[in-house]
């Protein structure tokens, strides 16, 4: 019977995710800086990239606030896989943010952008990538995916004489495909004694992390299995060489997008996403810390958000290229831009900057590439649609710049939006 509440319960949870409404907030907030994006388009051939500074900005702010409110002892760093621009990153820096990478190629990204805090998982490692790193280490921190890296890494550090700081990532059945990635917390113990070997690895972390989680589930189960293990199998003197533990990232931004649950012939209907807000995360996860860690551990707490810090500091911009009748459009732009089909499933409110409107029609809003899943939307916040209109689609931050790819058309350039041409 318990485990029969405990599975409604979760299914209620997941249903609460998907709401009917609109994300008309957004569409205000956008045509809010409309005159900022029409002076980009005088200036600049669409399509093309908008990084949104001050979206940015606002993000990272809301999210250290409501994190350090619940976390004394809290460092954030930003998850550069999901967008890797340049004015992005150095931005997040310029915040009093670390970055988390997860290659060479990112590291070096970093070290360029700034970071004086640098965590580096990625799985299979290279000893090119360890030896990069620990060139490195007074600035970056390993997370170890590996015994075998481990024993690698051990090598490295022993031939170069120099110590890293490191973490062990882990993982619990409950994690699924997340599995792929660390060892399994029953293992953590000999793990740990292992690492005694090696004198330049200076082993005092824990790791675990899962991508878009919709309730506060996920980081409550794992901290309690974590603290149970910890208290169980080690010894209150091993207990003082854990003094970081890293929850990692997932947190949904909040009623930023939707999806199409109909099939492909019916998308007349799309529901909202709706997460916990930044805050409700915030207070479980420190919630659990306070009830199940802190007994056991004396430890500061790492994250890394992506998703959330970067998916509003970074907009598309399009034009109509040809309206074909009163059912459909072409853009000047493909898909190719986000890298993915993504608008096939997901639903962003586009926007007719040109002939705006707090209304919205029913369009089919295609890219310019030829095929047919090259679609933006389904629906434009629009008086109407002419050849020429501006059409913003907003809250591409995340995933989709990292993503896009030259397939057929270029991949645009990126221009900053003026906070000062904003219409009051």
């Amino acid at each position: 019977m318990k485990k029969d509440a405990e599975n409604h319960l979760h299914q209620r949870k997941i249903f609460n995710y998907f709401t009917t409404g609109n994300l008309l907030p957004i569409v205000e907030k956008i045509l809010s800086k409309r005159n900022s994006f029409l002076a980009l388009v005088k200036r600049y051939k669409t399509p093309f990239y908008v990084y949104d500074q001050e979206g940015l900005d606002e993000d990272i702010k809301r999210f250290k606030k409501a994190f350090h409110a619940n976390i004394p002892r809290f460092q954030a760093y930003y998850a550069m896989k999901l967008n890797h621009h340049p004015l992005v990153t150095r931005r997040v820096v310029e915040n009093g943010m670390g970055l988390d990478v997860a290659s060479k190629r990112e590291l070096s990204m970093a070290i360029k952008a700034g970071a004086s805090k640098i965590v580096y998982f990625s799985p299979g490692k290279s000893d090119d990538d360890l030896i990069y790193a620990v060139k490195h280490a007074g600035i970056v921190r390993i997370h170890i995916d590996s015994f075998s890296e481990l024993r690698r890494l051990g090598a490295i550090t022993n031939k170069m004489k120099k110590c890293v700081e490191a973490s062990i990532r882990i993982h619990i059945p409950a994690h699924g495909l997340w599995s792929k990635y660390g060892i399994p917390l029953k293992w953590l113990k000999n793990f740990w004694k292992e690492a005694d070997i090696y004198p330049f690895v200076k082993l005092n972390g824990i790791h675990f992390h899962q991508s878009r989680n919709r309730t506060v589930d996920f980081y409550k189960n794992t901290i309690r299995e974590v603290a149970n293990y910890i208290n169980k199998h080690f010894s209150s003197q091993d207990r003082k060489n854990i003094q970081y533990i890293d929850f990692g990232g997932g947190f949904e931004p909040y009623r930023s997008e939707g999806v199409f649950l109909e099939n492909q012939s019916k998308r007349q209907k799309y529901h909202i996403l709706t997460p916990p807000a930044i805050e409700e995360y915030a207070q479980s996860i420190g919630d659990a810390i306070k009830k199940y860690l802190d007994p056991v551990v004396d430890a500061i707490y790492l994250s890394e958000p992506g998703r959330y810090i970067c998916n509003g500091a970074m907009h598309i911009v399009l034009s109509v290229a040809d309206v074909k009748d009163k059912e459909n459009c072409i853009l000047n732009g493909g898909v190719n831009m986000v890298g993915w089909q993504r608008f096939e499933n997901e639903y962003f409110p586009l926007i007719n900057l040109t002939h705006p409107s707090k209304t919205e029609q029913p369009y089919h809003m295609w890219g310019n590439l030829c095929t047919t899943w090259d679609i933006w939307g389904y629906y434009c916040y629009a008086k109407k649609l002419l050849e020429k209109d501006v059409i913003v689609v907003p809250y591409q931050g995340a995933l989709t710049y990292s993503l896009a790819q030259s397939f057929i058309n270029d991949i645009p350039p990126v221009y900053a939006l003026s906070a000062k041409r904003h219409r009051k």
